[in-house]
């Protein structure tokens, strides 16, 4: 796969939960090709993969719940 097919992939998983763009200073797509860059750089094995991604859905769980209690 290239890089435009894991930003497509990756903004496919998106279409569940929606991210609201418009709060924020950055252009959807230059931050989606400035983190699959960053990532695919990392040349990571799937373990390591799959244990970034829960620590990070972890993370988004956590502020997400800190932005509801506000």
């Amino acid at each position: 796969m290239d890089i435009d097919e894991y930003i497509e992939l990756a903004k496919g998983v998106e279409i569940g939960d929606p991210f609201d763009w418009a709060d924020t200073p950055l252009d959807e797509e230059s931050s989606y090709r400035l983190v699959a860059m960053s990532v695919l750089a990392l040349n990571l094995d799937q373990e390591i993969a799959i244990a970034s991604i829960i620590k990070l859905c972890v993370e988004n769980l956590v502020l997400n719940m800190r932005l509801l209690a506000k």
